[in-house]
């Protein structure tokens, strides 16, 4: 299985927190990524993942609202709509 990292895409602050949004969505990635003990090329990752939700507000909002409720990678993928797991896809270092 390709190994996803998109645990450097989610935040884990609350979704409505003021302090949420004033974190970027890469800070967030890599911060989440840690706290989640993502592996691979997390910079990359959360680089392009934020490239992709600097274009899309429903993106950027799934990805802070998946950090919130779970607490790993594979969760987080799984409960992701399709558009938010193409983000992923094309994120990781192995696609």
């Amino acid at each position: 299985m390709k190994k996803l990292v998109f645990g450097a895409a989610i935040v884990s602050a609350a979704m409505f927190s003021t302090a949420a949004f004033s974190e970027s969505v890469e800070e967030m990635c890599l911060r989440v990524s840690g706290e989640w003990g993502t592996e691979g090329d997390v910079a990359a990752q959360c680089s392009c993942l934020a490239d992709k939700a600097a274009g899309d507000a429903a993106l950027d909002a799934e990805l802070r609202s998946l950090g919130e409720k779970f607490t790993n990678d594979n969760e987080a993928y799984e409960a992701s709509s399709d558009d938010t797991k193409a983000a992923f896809d094309a994120c990781s270092v192995n696609s």
